[in-house]
């Protein structure tokens, strides 16, 4: 069935103020800027989207769907690769810092969009990594007092705040994957 022009626009506004989200942060980010880019009247875009919030929830909701489908496909690698991969899909897929993000949210959003936002980004984000390390716990490689939901979120902590100070050189970013993935799974201390 062909798409009307107003599943068209919505996209096109999808599009653009994914672009400008990722790449500036939610706060720096204007709904003027997002329309003129467009090539729209701000109104147009109103009548699409009632407030910035709800675009950047939408918007969103189909950013973390794409990389929940990329996260899935690499779901029978073996575990080190596994994580590896993860990593590069998030540090690939997010252009921006994942902690400006989290704080943008957490300082402009009313609070049942910042529920909406946990659970897409516990679905999306954390419960991978959950799985990763109920899958060590399973295999009696992860340390008996330390939960998987623990490791997970440390694990994801670590990656937002290491990955913001990396530089794009593809082989220089290699390295790092690696060795922020031997630290998560090894630590920095001979045992």
């Amino acid at each position: 069935m062909p798409r009307n022009k107003d599943e068209d626009s919505k996209e096109r506004i999808l599009q653009i103020a994914e672009e400008l989200f990722m790449k500036k942060g939610y706060r720096s980010v204007t709904t003027r800027e997002i329309s003129a880019r467009c090539k729209i009247s701000q109104p147009a875009l109103y009548y699409h989207y009632p407030d910035k919030e709800s675009l950047y929830i939408e918007m969103l909701t189909r950013f973390v769907k794409r990389i929940k489908s990329k996260l899935n496909l690499i779901s029978d690698e073996p575990l080190e690769q596994r994580l590896r991969l993860m990593l590069e899909i998030l540090a690939d897929e997010h252009p921006t810092s994942i902690m400006m993000m989290i704080h943008d949210i957490s300082v402009e959003f009313k609070h049942e969009n910042k529920h909406k936002i946990y659970l897409l980004w516990r679905e999306t984000y954390l419960e991978p990594f959950i799985n990763v390390f109920e899958e060590l716990k399973e295999k009696g490689k992860l340390r008996k007092h330390i939960a998987p939901e623990d490791a997970a979120r440390f694990c994801l902590l670590t990656m937002g705040q290491t990955m913001s100070t990396w530089t794009r050189n593809t082989q220089s970013l290699s390295t790092q994957y690696d060795l922020l993935v031997d630290f998560i799974l090894h630590g920095t201390v001979n045992s």
